[in-house]
């Protein structure tokens, strides 16, 4: 009998690996067939807002931006599906380089900053300085930025958002505050569990894809950190501001030779 049921359990187990084998190549495919048609398309947006086919009244430069910013939020979530797809939890292949944190932190707040005006939110950088280090920038940048687009997307209308970044001996750290309603102890659990989503009936806004936060701790995880969360945050940032809702740290290990830290300004993104 014992041994009948370790049979059965490797059985299951097989039917298990075969069936996360499927739904990968599933998502992979699919991920491929929706990235076809938006290369071009980002690629003509990108001309028409560049003034290569002809000028553009005030109304469709401001239509052409509308479309430019969903092309570029539907090619993150294109891109989420891909990488969970294929990265294993704590693994990935990386295509290290040179990249500035500072710099990344500010192209990733461009990227959302039509949505923090549309609520009329106030995105504050604070900056850590020293110079550039070794990592894979089109992954961390996909990994804070979907960390950053989930604090605008929960944070109250006309609310601020701080994102910070800084570095402690061979760590680097993005930490991201926002004045959202924050999650349960329960929702912390599983929060980095693919396509989860924090319960909210009261809201009307529509819940994401929900694999941006577990490929954002996948990609920290390649880099030798993780991302958590505390909600609320266990210590106020300095300056004075309130954040009630939550804080995700990006967390990643800095390669041996990158530089290191000094201190800078900080840098506001009003709504």
């Amino acid at each position: 009998m014992a041994q009948q049921l370790r049979k059965g359990d490797e059985l299951g187990d097989g039917e298990a690996v075969e069936r996360d084998r499927r739904r990968s190549a599933f998502m992979k495919e699919l991920a491929h067939e929706l990235a076809t048609p938006l290369t071009p398309l980002a690629g003509y947006l990108k001309l028409l807002q560049g003034g290569r086919l002809g000028d553009l009244s005030p109304a469709q430069r401001k239509a052409i931006d509308a479309m430019s910013g969903a092309v570029a939020r539907l090619t993150r979530m294109v891109d989420n599906l891909a990488d969970f797809a294929s990265l294993a939890p704590g693994e990935a292949a990386l295509s290290t380089a040179t990249l500035d944190p500072d710099a990344l932190a500010e192209d990733v707040a461009a990227e959302v900053q039509p949505y923090v005006k549309d609520a009329r939110l106030h995105l504050e950088i604070r900056r850590a300085g020293g110079g550039p280090v070794l990592a894979d920038p089109k992954k961390l940048r996909q990994a804070l930025a979907n960390v950053l687009q989930n604090a605008v997307k929960y944070s109250p209308h006309g609310g601020e958002v701080l994102l910070e970044v800084t570095r402690d001996g061979g760590r680097l750290r993005f930490a991201v505050y926002d004045q959202g309603p924050g999650l349960s102890a329960a929702e912390v659990e599983r929060i980095f569990e693919p396509f989860q989503h924090p319960y909210r009936p009261e809201e009307s806004r529509r819940p994401g894809s929900g694999l941006g936060l577990p490929v954002a701790r996948r990609i920290a995880e390649a880099h030798g950190g993780g991302v958590t969360v505390e909600s609320p945050p266990r210590a106020q940032p300095p300056g004075g501001r309130q954040f009630t809702g939550s804080k995700f740290v990006i967390d990643v290990a800095l390669r041996s030779g990158a530089p290191a830290a000094a201190s800078a300004a900080p840098a506001s993104f009003p709504g």
